[in-house]
C-alpha cells in the first residue's frame, strides 16, 4: 500500500560540518536612507568609532521629518561629509533648531516645497540674537548643505534657484570670515608650557611612586613600615582589581567621601583634574589640533628608540585623508620626554596602559571617574570597568576646566585690566596653542611656509592660524621692511599716475589742465576715464609704445603698475585689491626673498603709492566688489623654457 500523502519537510537545522541556512531569492539590506524615511530613525557608526542613533520623531514639524531624515542620513553615511560623532550631533542640534524656529512662525511651511530663503534668512537673524554673525552663518550653511541633498523636486523653484547660488554653494563665506586666533607672545607661552610641565611632572613622581611602593609590597612587604604594607595592601587590591575602596567620612556611616576616594585612586591612575596640564603639554610639543590629542590611539611603535610611529585622526580633514600616520621624536635621554613629542606620548600611553586594562579602549586616554549610578550605556560600561573610561569617548569635551587650572597657576596675559592696570588673566585655548607652535615654526624656518607647515595645508595654516596671529604680523613687518627697501626705493624711484576722486571731478571740467598734470593729451585722458584703455588694474596711456623699446607693449600684466604709461583711477581699486590678496597668497608659496624679488615692488606701489591717494570710504566700497583674477602665473605672462 502506498501512501501519497505529503509530509512538509522540516528546514534543515545548523549544526558542526553544516552550513547555515540561508534565506530563498537574494537578499539585500534596506538603504539607509529609506530605512530613515520609514522609521525617522537615522543610527549613525563614525570613522571615529562613535555611534548613536538619531530620532527624528521628536522634531517639530512632522510634514518635514522624513526628508530631512533622508538627507541627515546621507549626510552621515558612508559617503557623507560628516563621519564623526561630534560633526553628526553639531548637524541635528542645528536642523532642531532650525525646526523649532520654523514652528514659531504664524504661518509656518506646511512643507518642503513651501520653504523659502526668506525662512533661511529669517532663521539666520534669529540666531545673531544669540550669536555672532559667523556662527549664525556656519548653522545656515549646515541647514543648506542638508537641503542640497533632497531631492530638487520636492523643493520651491526659489529655494532650489537659491541653493545653487555660488555664496552658497562653495564655502566663500568661509574664506571670507576666518581668520584664525591670534596665538600666545613668548613670555605667555613659556609660562604656559612651564606649569604644564610641572603638573605633569608631579602626575609622574606620583604615580611612579605608588609604583615603587607597590614592587615593594610585592617582592619584599617585610621591609616596609606597617603603614606602608597597607598601602601597599590597597595598591596591590587595586591594581588587580580595578576597584577603588569607598572612603567614608565618618567610620560606620553611609556617607562616602568621593575627594578622598578620587585621591586614594590618583595613586595609581589619571584623574580629570590631570587632563588640562597634559592635553595642554600633548598641543604645545606637536603642533596637533586639541582634537587631534584627544583622538590619539594607543597602538604605536618604537623605531630605533629614537621616535614613535603613531597613526592620528585629524577630523577637519575630508574622508580621504582623516587618518594620518607621524613619527615623533622621542628624545636621546629619559630628562627629554617632557620637551618631546614622542617622549610625552610614551609617557602618558604607560600612565594610562593600567586603566586601559581594565576598559579595552584603543585611544590612549583613560581615566578613573568613579561608578557613580547615572544611566546611559556609557556610565553602564563606566560602573562594569568600576569608575575607569575614556574621557572622550562620548565628547571631546572631557568635562575638564582649563580656565580654573590656568587660574590655580596664577597665569596672566600681556594685556592688562584698563581699570587696575593689572595683568588679566590668561585665556588657555587650544588652537591658541597650536596657533602659537605654528607661527614659532614658520619664524624658526625664515617664513617658508612648504616648509613650516608640517600639521596642516599651507592655505590652512596661513588663513587658520597665521593669518590673525599679531606676533607673526609684528615679526613679518620686520622681515618684510628689511627686504622691501631696495625695492621701496626702485617704486619710488618714478611717479605713478594716479587719478583721484577730486581730479577725476576736476577732469570733468577742464580735461585740458588735468591732462597736461598728468603728461597726456585730454583726448587719451578722455578715453582712459572710460575705460577704453584698461588693462589688468590700471588703464595704460600709451599701449602702442613700451618707454623702454619704443614697440608695441607685450610684457607681463604685473609690470604695468611699474610703467610710465600707466594711470590709476578709483575705479581700478576692486582689481588693486584683489591683486593685493594674490600677491599676500603668493607668500604663501615662495620664500620671502623669491617673493620680494618677484612681487614686491607691484606689493609697494599698491600698499605705499597708490592705496594712501584714496579714502577710506572709497577703499570699503572697493573692497566689496573686488572680481576674480586669474592665476598670477597667467598674470605674469609666458616664460622661456627651463
Amino acid at each position: 500500500m502506498t501512501d501519497d500523502t505529503t509530509v512538509p519537510s522540516r528546514p534543515a537545522r545548523a549544526g558542526r560540518g553544516r552550513p547555515s541556512v540561508m534565506p530563498s531569492g537574494p537578499y539585500e539590506s534596506e538603504p539607509a536612507a529609506e530605512r530613515a524615511a520609514r522609521t525617522l530613525l537615522v543610527a549613525f557608526h563614525g570613522e571615529d568609532g562613535r555611534s548613536k542613533t538619531f530620532d527624528f520623531s521628536k522634531l517639530p514639524l512632522p510634514a518635514l521629518r522624513a526628508e530631512f531624515a533622508v538627507a541627515f542620513a546621507t549626510r552621515t553615511g558612508v559617503a557623507g561629509e560628516l563621519r564623526t560623532l561630534n560633526s553628526a550631533n553639531s548637524s541635528f542640534t542645528i536642523l532642531r533648531r532650525f525646526l523649532l524656529f520654523l514652528a514659531t512662525l504664524k504661518n509656518p511651511p506646511h512643507d518642503l516645497a513651501a520653504l523659502t530663503p526668506r525662512h533661511l534668512e529669517r532663521h539666520r537673524f534669529h540666531r545673531m540674537e544669540a550669536v555672532n554673525e559667523h556662527t549664525a552663518e556656519r548653522d545656515l550653511s549646515e541647514i543648506r548643505n542638508l537641503l542640497r541633498v533632497i531631492q530638487p523636486d520636492v523643493l520651491g523653484s526659489e529655494l532650489r534657484d537659491h541653493l545653487t547660488q555660488y555664496r552658497h554653494s562653495t564655502g566663500l563665506w568661509k574664506r571670507q570670515h576666518r581668520g584664525g586666533v591670534s596665538g600666545y607672545s613668548d613670555r605667555e607661552f613659556r609660562d604656559l608650557m612651564t606649569a604644564a610641565r610641572s603638573d605633569v611632572a608631579a602626575i609622574r613622581d606620583r604615580i611612579d611612586a605608588a609604583e615603587r611602593l607597590l614592587n615593594a609590597y610585592r617582592t619584599n612587604p617585610g621591609a616596609l613600615s606597617e603603614e606602608e604594607r597597607e598601602r601597599g595592601a590597597v595598591l596591590d587590591a587595586m591594581d588587580r582589581t580595578a576597584v577603588v575602596p569607598r572612603v567614608h567620612r565618618d567610620p560606620g556611616s553611609g556617607n562616602w567621601d568621593h575627594a578622598a576616594e578620587t585621591e586614594l585612586a590618583s595613586q595609581l591612575f589619571l584623574t580629570i583634574a590631570d587632563l588640562p596640564p597634559l592635553v595642554v603639554l600633548a598641543v604645545g610639543l606637536s603642533g596637533r589640533n586639541v582634537e587631534t590629542i584627544k583622538e590619539l590611539g594607543a597602538e604605536h611603535e618604537i623605531l630605533d628608540g629614537r621616535a614613535v610611529r603613531v597613526h592620528l585622526t585629524k577630523r577637519r580633514r575630508d574622508k580621504q585623508h582623516v587618518h594620518t600616520t607621524v613619527l615623533w621624536e622621542v628624545g636621546p635621554h629619559q630628562s627629554r620626554q617632557l620637551h618631546t613629542p614622542g617622549g610625552f606620548y610614551l609617557l602618558l600611553h604607560r600612565l594610562t596602559a593600567r586603566g586601559r586594562r581594565f576598559t579595552g579602549d584603543t585611544r590612549v586616554w583613560s581615566i578613573w571617574r568613579g561608578a557613580g549610578a547615572r544611566s546611559g550605556s556609557l556610565w553602564e560600561k563606566t560602573a562594569a570597568a568600576h569608575g575607569h573610561r575614556d574621557p572622550f569617548a562620548v565628547s571631546l569635551k572631557g568635562g575638564y576646566e582649563l580656565k580654573a587650572w590656568a587660574r590655580r597657576h596664577g597665569l596672566t596675559a600681556d594685556e592688562t585690566d584698563p581699570g587696575t592696570g593689572e595683568p588679566l588673566p590668561l585665556l588657555v585655548n587650544g588652537n591658541r596653542i597650536k596657533t602659537t607652535v605654528e607661527v614659532r615654526t614658520v619664524k624658526a624656518l625664515g617664513g617658508h611656509l612648504p616648509s613650516a607647515s608640517r600639521t596642516n595645508t599651507i592655505d590652512v595654516s596661513f588663513d587658520h592660524y597665521l593669518r590673525g596671529d599679531k606676533t607673526v604680523k609684528e615679526w613679518a613687518e620686520k622681515v618684510l621692511d628689511a627686504a622691501l627697501a631696495d625695492a621701496e626705493s626702485s617704486a619710488r624711484a618714478f611717479h605713478l599716475r594716479v587719478l583721484s576722486g577730486e581730479m577725476e571731478q576736476e577732469a570733468a571740467r577742464a580735461p585740458e589742465v588735468v591732462a597736461s598734470a598728468l603728461g597726456t593729451t585730454a583726448a587719451t585722458l578722455k578715453s582712459a576715464t572710460a575705460g577704453e584703455l584698461d588693462t589688468l588694474a590700471s588703464s595704460c596711456l600709451d599701449f602702442d609704445h613700451h618707454p623702454d623699446t619704443g614697440a608695441e607693449c607685450n610684457v607681463s600684466f604685473l609690470t604695468c603698475l611699474s610703467c610710465p604709461n600707466a594711470l590709476v583711477a578709483e575705479r581700478h581699486l576692486p582689481a588693486l585689491l584683489a591683486l593685493l590678496d594674490a600677491l599676500q597668497t603668493a607668500l604663501q608659496e615662495l620664500t620671502v626673498d623669491a617673493w620680494i624679488a618677484r612681487h614686491g615692488r607691484t606689493w609697494l606701489t599698491i600698499t605705499r603709492l597708490i592705496l594712501p591717494r584714496f579714502t577710506d570710504g572709497q577703499l570699503k566700497k572697493a573692497a566689496h566688489n573686488k572680481p576674480t583674477l586669474p592665476p598670477l602665473d597667467l598674470l605674469d605672462g609666458p616664460k622661456e623654457p627651463q
